[in-house]
């Protein structure tokens, strides 16, 4: 063959190794889609709202404001599950199948992400959750595809339950919401009270849209317990919490439960002043430049306000996103997972590390006495201790990783 033929035969064997790259890959210049499904409407609505404005901070604070990484733009797709399991797996399904996203992030709910669990490691999509909380999330419905932010309920009953059995009575009984998450929390918590020595008695559960508690608060009155805790998720927090205060539930036990939103203290209400609590995050607990970066972003782009109980993990999940992308120089799944197994990255809460044996991030939690502060219309967290990330790591409770760990 002479020279012209072979370099002729060259130039045609780089051209169709160029095309069939290009028909198997995405383009260097294609942007990065990432698809959110969450509630952006429903019981759940503030969560998901601000798990979504937590990861477009995120992203803007990993890229240092210039919403790209390898050199590709960054584009969000949200879409709202309603806290509706088969609508959000819906809306998942169409950002994979129809958008081409190269990742899932959510859900407010944890029966919407348990549904998109199986989707994720279906079309082989990394889905990062927060704030779903639920235990099989990273437990028995563990997938390698999938990695939590958020902290799950064991985690949150770690921080809390020491205190309230040593401190708040012998007998204990647990109020919460009639679905995955309100069950996953009241194990958690009560396997964490029985281990510091306390006695739990039978949960009660009120159906999650629940206006009036009375039947349930009367047999919580009924019980005898020293101590109520309660783990509310949903609109029916403000009634919840008044009621309790109306019916007298403060005047027979000690009442514990975990912190939540700003709006959520609010309905607690100055008479709550002086309730020892369990909280995530609040904006003036972590000491970190991340935080302070949050803080003084969020307060710029949404009219001064602040970030509130899940904002940090929507950001959490975003920075991890993108040192994962720029440490593996890759948008695939089964690049980045091996990258992420045993990951920190530093979010508003300080560092994180994702957990190798089940992706849960391991993660700061914050035990608070609620204070009355002037100017503040609801009672204040004010730290008591906080809780470092080994201190309050949850229980492996997938298969693969406990036999991994032997």
């Amino acid at each position: 063959m002479n020279l012209k033929s072979r370099w002729l035969a060259l130039m045609t064997t780089l051209t169709l190794a160029a095309f069939v790259f290009a028909g198997c890959a995405p383009a260097a210049g294609e942007p990065i889609k990432i698809g959110i499904v969450t509630d952006l409407s429903g019981a759940l609505m503030a969560y998901g709202q601000e798990s979504v404005r937590g990861f477009e901070l995120g992203i803007e604070y990993a890229t240092g404001g210039t919403n790209k990484v390898l050199g590709r733009d960054i584009v969000i797709l949200v879409e709202d599950s309603a806290g509706d399991p088969e609508t959000g797996r819906q809306k998942a399904l169409k950002l994979i199948e129809q958008d081409g996203v190269h990742f899932l992030q959510g859900c407010a709910s944890s029966a919407v992400a348990l549904q998109i669990i199986p989707l994720a490691e279906q079309h082989k999509i990394l889905f990062i959750v927060d704030p779903a909380a639920d235990l099989r999330i990273t437990g028995a419905d563990f997938s390698p595809y999938v990695f939590r932010t958020g902290s799950n309920v064991a985690q949150d009953a770690l921080a809390g339950g020491k205190y309230v059995a040593e401190n708040l009575g012998e007998t204990f009984i647990f109020l919460g919401p009639d679905f995955a998450w309100g069950h996953g929390s009241a194990q958690a918590w009560n396997n964490v009270i029985q281990a510091y020595g306390g006695t739990t008695l039978e949960p009660v559960f009120a159906p999650f849209d629940c206006t009036d508690f009375t039947p349930y608060l009367q047999r919580v009155l009924d019980s005898g317990a020293d101590c109520l805790v309660v783990a509310w998720a949903g609109a029916g927090g403000a009634q919840l919490f008044q009621q309790i205060k109306e019916l007298g539930v403060t005047d027979e036990m000690n009442v514990a439960t975990g912190i939540p939103d700003i709006p959520g203290l609010r309905a607690l209400g100055m008479s709550m002043v002086g309730m020892y609590g369990m909280c995530k995050y609040y904006h003036t607990l972590p000491d970190n430049e991340v935080n302070d970066w949050l803080v003084e972003r969020y307060a710029e782009k949404h009219d001064g306000a602040v970030p509130d109980l899940f904002t940090p993990g929507g950001f959490a999940a975003a920075v991890a996103l993108i040192k994962a992308i720029e440490t593996a120089q890759s948008v695939n799944a089964d690049d980045l997972i091996p990258v992420m197994e045993g990951m920190s990255f530093e979010t508003p809460k300080g560092t994180m590390t994702f957990r190798p044996e089940d992706h849960q991030a391991l993660q700061s939690m914050y035990f608070c006495k609620l204070e009355a502060v002037e100017g503040f219309d609801y009672p204040v967290p004010v730290l008591v201790e906080e809780i470092g990330p080994e201190e309050c790591a949850p229980p492996i409770l997938n298969q693969a990783g406990q036999e991994e760990g032997g």
